[in-house]
């Protein structure tokens, strides 16, 4: 029996996909992750739920990634928070080079190299594991997000 609660995880990821991959992940991690497609739904959700920490795509459908990044901020400075894009890392890595936690993944993005990210952060503890194995069947139906 878990002697602690489960440690919350924003995520902001507009990719299906990709979305289910990080939700599966987490949740092997022993993390509970709150999944959104939106950037305004997850930012509606951050004076509700206290993340531990985010993951989040910069390339939002309504709004600007940087806007939930500033948001998380602004309550704490120090938030630890992993960013995922298509452009190029180390210029958004320079953009954000005032926050002390922040780390940048360039999509697509190994399972292993975030594992590795949320242990550096603090998040999780010990070595990468392997990627977990779908079937096709994961992928008959749309997944639903919180």
């Amino acid at each position: 029996m878990r002697s602690e609660p489960l440690r919350s995880v924003l995520v902001v990821e507009d990719e299906g996909l990709i979305a289910l991959l990080l939700r599966e992940v987490l949740t092997e991690l022993g993390l509970d992750p709150h999944v959104f497609m939106e950037g305004k739904p997850a930012l509606e959700s951050i004076g509700g739920t206290p993340y531990a920490a985010a993951i989040l795509d910069l390339g939002l459908p309504d709004i600007d990634g940087n806007q939930v990044v500033e948001a998380l901020l602004a309550r704490d400075p120090a938030f630890p928070i992993v960013l995922t894009t298509g452009q190029d890392p180390q210029e958004v890595a320079v953009c954000f080079r005032h926050a002390s936690r922040i780390r940048v993944l360039c999509k697509p993005f190994d399972v292993a190299v975030l594992e590795r990210e949320l242990a550096a952060l603090g998040i999780v503890g010990g070595p990468p594991r392997s990627a977990p194995d779908f079937d096709d069947k994961d992928f008959a139906e749309a997944p639903v997000f919180a």
